[in-house]
């Protein structure tokens, strides 16, 4: 039992590690559960597709942070594939789901900016890690 974690080292990695990822996620589906929420138009530009990269990169960035602290002996590889195809995945069912609230649809633009922002982080945290090896 030399390696094993004790109880509080494991509720400090969930804390620390985890539940950020997890409280986070729960917030974005809260606010795709509101009806009729509108974002402000300025001067033509789309201010919510900024919301939309901002929201899923920083979904990335505490993704690939939940996953590069599993308690195992992770690669920077698989925590990349494994947060890329979290957040892909959830930003897919995020925009399907905003289909079946009242007042709000989905648009494969807003896909494209979850998905751009969420690309953009996870690549940055992949060559960061990369040079520090």
């Amino acid at each position: 039992m030399g390696n094993a974690l004790s109880g509080n080292d494991t509720l400090n990695r969930f804390v620390t590690y985890h539940l950020p990822a997890i409280l986070y996620a729960a917030l974005i589906i809260a606010v795709s559960s509101i009806p009729d929420l509108k974002t402000p138009k300025i001067i033509d530009f789309q201010f919510d597709k900024v919301i939309h990269f901002l929201e899923y990169a920083l979904l990335a960035f505490l993704a690939y942070r939940s996953f590069t602290h599993l308690g195992v002996n992770i690669t920077r590889n698989t925590a990349f594939l494994l947060s890329a195809l979290f957040v892909g995945g959830f930003a897919v069912i995020d925009e399907i789901y905003q289909r079946t609230v009242p007042g709000r649809d989905s648009a494969i633009g807003d896909l494209s900016m979850d998905l751009a922002g969420a690309a953009l982080v996870l690549i940055l945290l992949w060559h960061r890690g990369k040079s520090r090896n």
